[in-house]
């Protein structure tokens, strides 16, 4: 039972997190939304999907009428998305494009640099020569 609890649980902070400006007491509404949606089905014609739910209640230009039911539906913001997730994906993408980029690129080079000295440092040392 924990399990299933802390599954659940992780879901929704998890869920919430990919979702900005849309919090937990937005997901406990969920529910309100599906009946909604149901109650829609069965008044709208054949071939209406939970989409065009969305659109019709969500859009700036609907022409949908508000109705007592509205109130208890979520909030959903996705100003949110444009601004946190969508720049946070962008940035995994290219910097994993990057990486797989740099891998492809084998940088071969070879170190021409000699040490010629090294046979002045090992050379014993000599007596100076002191002049008065």
């Amino acid at each position: 039972m924990k399990t299933i609890l802390a599954s659940i649980l992780f879901c929704i902070f998890f869920g919430g997190s990919l979702l900005p400006k849309v919090g937990i007491e937005q997901s406990f509404k969920a529910h309100e939304l599906l009946k909604h949606f149901q109650d829609h089905k069965k008044q709208a014609p054949k071939g209406f999907s939970f989409i065009d739910f969305l659109w019709m209640h969500y859009s700036a230009d609907s022409k949908h009428p508000k109705t007592s039911q509205h109130p208890n539906m979520p909030s959903l913001d996705f100003s949110g998305i444009c601004g946190f997730v969508l720049p946070g994906l962008m940035v995994f993408f290219i910097s994993a494009y990057i990486r797989s980029i740099s891998r492809r690129t084998q940088i071969n080079w070879s170190n021409l640099y000699q040490f010629t000295i090294i046979n002045v440092l090992i050379a014993p040392p000599r007596a100076i020569a002191v002049y008065h």
